[in-house]
């Protein structure tokens, strides 16, 4: 399989640098003109899909001031824009199945899906995590399992709803259906792209039972990355699906640029103006409400504070060309990364059409990369 490059694309004006400085060098966020030219430049860049994570909170005061994840676009409308300017390029939204009823998520779905020509995924996300007080204010604080276990009746259902033409009849803990559902529905059969993220052990059974891709972070170490993407296979196995039903998708930070020194240069440039507040801030809240990345933070010690900042939990890939190419590779080897989810600190078209051009001619002649017109514009 070639390696699959998505764009983890930026629905705040800043996703994983708190730095003010990076904030203000990126475009403007609420244009469409904007959104219109970065999907664009990531299809002319042959990328695979657009990754669109979403948080309904913020993290603390400094990261409000800064931009840092906030404001942020409810991803399902963005991506009908970025589906709207692109013939090619899919698009993964998440949406929290703790907050959408799941007769929503079908008829979203079944919408983006229909009129993109199946170019339509959906990252399966719980609700914990950056928005942990509204999860309290709106459910009663569902523990990880109770919020996976609903997870789970979301997709029994959207199964049944995608697949039988709309017809419903669902008994269960959290919904109870019977009725019919008015389309369109999803063109990809049996389902849409399903993606998921979770690092516990209810997230992980819930990937290897549902999954098409995990996202796992770039930070996390081998040994223990191995060890959760063995578990997911294994629960895939259990659930009659092919213990490479799932594939791992790992999300690194990318700057790159013609030279070392000209890499080097913007990589201090973003370590020199990290908003340490906001690092804090981003610190307490993550490991207080997710565990794939406290186990990670608490796993490597304390960490620098502006490495963090930096690139948060993503991998740091920062160089010249080969040097990103090889890094990649490393990861396609080593790791068994089936693709990567590239962030850039200031995100731009031209950031986009750079990675194109200098990084994935090297990803092709190494063999881990075939363009996607080659082989078919397929997830």
């Amino acid at each position: 399989m070639s390696l699959r490059v998505g764009l983890f694309y930026p629905n705040s004006k800043s996703v994983h640098v708190m730095s003010p400085a990076a904030t203000a060098k990126v475009p403007d966020l609420l244009s469409y003109e904007t959104h219109t030219e970065l999907a664009q430049a990531a299809e002319q860049g042959r990328f695979d899909y657009a990754f669109m994570a979403d948080g309904w909170g913020s993290m603390g005061p400094g990261s409000r001031d800064m931009g840092y994840m906030d404001p942020a676009l409810v991803t399902p409308m963005l991506a009908n824009t970025l589906l709207a300017a692109t013939k090619h390029l899919r698009c993964i939204t998440t949406i929290h199945t703790t907050w959408f009823h799941p007769l929503l998520v079908a008829r979203i779905g079944g919408m983006l899906d229909a009129m993109s020509g199946g170019r339509w995924g959906i990252n399966v996300v719980t609700g914990a995590g950056f928005g942990e007080t509204l999860d309290r204010e709106l459910f009663g604080n569902l523990n990880s399992e109770q919020r996976y276990e609903r997870a789970a009746e979301v997709m029994e259902i959207l199964t049944r709803v995608w697949s039988q033409d709309g017809e419903i009849k669902h008994r269960g803990k959290y919904f109870d259906l019977d009725g019919w559902l008015v389309g369109p529905h999803p063109v990809q059969k049996p389902l849409p792209l399903i993606v998921s993220a979770g690092a516990s052990d209810s997230g992980r059974e819930f990937a290897g039972h549902y999954a098409d891709y995990i996202f796992m972070p770039g930070r996390t170490p081998l040994e223990e990355l191995k060890k959760r993407f063995d578990d997911i296979k294994r629960v895939a196995v259990s659930h009659g699906r092919p213990a490479d039903a799932v594939k791992l998708q790992m999300h690194v930070s990318v700057v790159v640029r013609k030279s070392k020194k000209e890499a080097q240069e913007f990589s201090e440039w973003i370590a020199e103006t990290i908003d340490l507040k906001s690092v804090v801030e981003y610190l307490n809240s993550v490991r207080a409400g997710i565990s794939t990345y406290d186990d990670i933070y608490r796993s490597l010690g304390e960490l620098q504070m502006r490495q963090v900042g930096s690139v948060a939990g993503s991998r740091k890939i920062h160089g010249d060309a080969d040097e990103v190419a090889d890094h990649i590779e490393m990861l396609h080897h080593k790791f068994g990364c089936d693709g990567i989810a590239v962030t850039f600190p200031v995100w731009n078209p031209e950031e986009v059409k750079n990675f194109g051009e200098l990084v994935m001619p090297r990803l092709e002649a190494k063999g881990i990369w075939t363009a996607p017109e080659t082989r078919g514009y397929g997830w």
